[in-house]
């Protein structure tokens, strides 16, 4: 087995004087980087005072918060219904949110899947999701492709009116 040797060192120091240069000049502006700068499109910085789409603030006042919106205004067509669906049957939706100057849009709702055979309900689910509008002031201007489930039985029961006026004897009273 043969082994290299390490290079023998020059006993010359290195010239710290080019590299000081070098640090000291500064970097060129990004026009003249040449055509490598013009191919990779830089990502739009977001506005002052607005939320930046990659952050966790993002996700907790817009991500996390598109789902419960949607399944609570959806649940008004299912009021006084409760019961007649089986608890495994759902609504599966695909749709796009838009936000534009911090208020929120729905829109492009269609059926991915299911299994709750009621075509007026269906039909009714769907507009109340396609009619979903907030306003949040701290939201950046963002489109994305999102999917919700409806399951009647199960998701949305905290949202039927009945459960929302509960107030139960563990309430302190007033």
């Amino acid at each position: 087995m043969t082994r290299c040797r390490p290079r023998a060192r020059s006993r010359q120091p290195a010239a710290p004087t080019q590299v000081a240069v070098a640090a000291a000049t500064p970097a060129a502006p990004a026009h003249a980087a040449g055509p490598a700068a013009d191919e990779t499109p830089a990502e739009p910085e977001p506005k002052p005072g607005k939320l930046d789409p990659r952050s966790d603030e993002f996700f907790n006042k817009f991500d996390d918060v598109v789902p419960n919106r949607l399944t609570r205004n959806a649940a008004k067509c299912y009021e006084g219904r409760h019961g007649q669906l089986h608890r495994n049957q759902k609504l599966s939706l695909r749709f796009k949110t838009k936000i534009v100057n911090g208020e929120v849009t729905v829109h492009d709702v269609t059926i991915k899947e299911s299994t709750i055979g009621d075509p007026a309900l269906e039909t009714c689910f769907i507009q109340s999701v396609q009619r979903s509008t907030w306003k949040d002031d701290e939201l950046p201007d963002w489109e994305q492709d999102d999917e919700l489930v409806i399951r009647p039985e199960r998701g949305m029961k905290k949202f039927w009116q009945d459960n929302v006026d509960y107030v139960g004897a563990e309430a302190p009273r007033p």
